[in-house]
């Protein structure tokens, strides 16, 4: 056993760690920005109009006139606490007809994978250095849309509600 190597060892597992956990804040706050502006966008899709009327809560924003409306929801907690960069929700037309959307994110930077055979300690340096690059590089992240059962893909959530 050599003290300087367990050292080392230490250090990167603690650095790892370290980098783990500002990684979960930051992709957590990035997942509750993005679904604050699909609430946004929603209620601004249907504010341009004047006539709707908004009823808000955390998981839901519904857009009503003459007794009709059109429902978009969101589990926000467990979406913004999945491991990764997808949200997921539904949205309920008057008509009957539910939507299921997804906004995937991608993160602009360069991702350098690992060789397929590295052991534990060259899996954590790998994934400490990504977690380095995505603070340090952070050019931005993008969410793109989609509604199951489409082929098309959108780059906004007004474009989302356009195409349904």
């Amino acid at each position: 056993m050599d003290a300087a190597f367990l050292k080392i060892k230490i250090d990167i597992i603690a650095e790892h760690e370290e980098l783990a956990k500002q990684y979960k804040y930051k992709r957590k706050e990035i997942k509750k920005a993005e679904i604050k502006k699909i609430f946004e966008s929603f209620k601004d899709f249907f504010k341009t109009d004047g006539n709707f009327k908004f009823k808000e809560n955390e998981h839901s924003i519904t857009a009503e006139y003459k007794g009709r409306s059109v429902k978009l929801e969101m589990d926000v907690y467990n979406t913004a606490d999945s491991e990764d960069f997808l949200l997921n929700g539904t949205i309920a037309t008057f008509e009957e007809k539910t939507f299921e959307f997804t906004a995937e994110g991608s993160y602009e930077g360069q991702s350098i994978l690992p060789p397929a055979h590295i052991n534990h300690d060259e899996q954590l340096a790998y994934e400490a250095k990504y977690y380095r690059d995505f603070f340090a590089d952070d050019p931005g992240h993008s969410f793109s849309y989609t509604v199951k059962g489409h082929d098309a893909t959108y780059l906004s959530m007004t474009e989302l509600l356009q195409a349904i």
